[in-house]
């Protein structure tokens, strides 16, 4: 499924400067045959990439190289940077009945929401969110509305790990604007998928990698 924001027109040259913000893109939603038009698009994680996006009144479209070209990337850059720090979004917290908080960023009329995990610690700041541990987070960016983050920083994390997959899912699925489904273990600006597809079953699971275990065992009381 693609998303229309990822269409590129070129009979406008607005400034580049005035609304571009960074964003995170679905990589599904670059159709297969526009993706040399996109090649600046760094991959960030599974399912997901890291670009610049355009917004105007008539609509949100993720740059193309032809577009990026036309502005000293470091400038561009900078400036997309700046605008999705200033992006306001409402910041809420989920309390679960086995002990575990999420934490939620989000705005049901901000495209740019979820794309602040590519600021992640200065937009948790900002909102005056919890402090971010040296372990870091699990989060989930189902759509581009919502960012559902947990810290790694308690006891509770089983809880956390199968509420962030359960609100992934329905969220991604119901959208709009779905992203990734996925889990993701962020730790000083890297995103690592923990969620496994099986593609004949149809089903996922969640399989942290040994580093992010042992911290999980740690936090639960239950390492050796």
């Amino acid at each position: 499924m693609t998303d229309p924001s990822a269409h590129t027109s070129h009979n406008s040259a607005p400034d580049p400067l005035r609304s571009v913000y960074l964003r995170l893109v679905a990589e599904e939603s670059i159709p297969e045959e526009a993706r040399g038009q996109f090649s600046y698009l760094r991959p960030l994680a599974t399912d997901l990439l890291a670009g610049i996006a355009l917004d105007t009144p008539d609509d949100v479209r993720v740059l193309s190289d032809r577009d990026v070209a036309r502005v000293e990337w470091d400038t561009l850059a900078a400036a997309a940077r700046t605008n999705l720090l200033s992006e306001p979004v409402n910041y809420d917290t989920i309390d679960l009945p086995g002990g575990a908080v999420l934490h939620l960023l989000g705005h049901p009329e901000s495209v740019f929401a979820a794309s602040k995990v590519l600021v992640l610690d200065e937009a948790v700041r900002a909102a005056a969110g919890p402090g971010i541990p040296d372990e870091g987070v699990l989060l989930t960016v189902p759509n581009r509305h919502n960012l559902a983050f947990y810290p790694l920083a308690d006891r509770h994390v089983a809880e956390a790990v199968n509420a962030l997959a359960q609100f992934g899912q329905g969220a991604y699925e119901h959208g709009p604007g779905r992203l990734s489904p996925r889990v993701f273990w962020w730790r000083a600006g890297t995103l690592t998928s923990i969620t496994v597809f099986d593609h004949e079953s149809r089903t996922m699971s969640i399989s942290p990698p040994e580093e992010l275990m042992t911290i999980m065992r740690r936090l639960a009381g239950t390492a050796a």
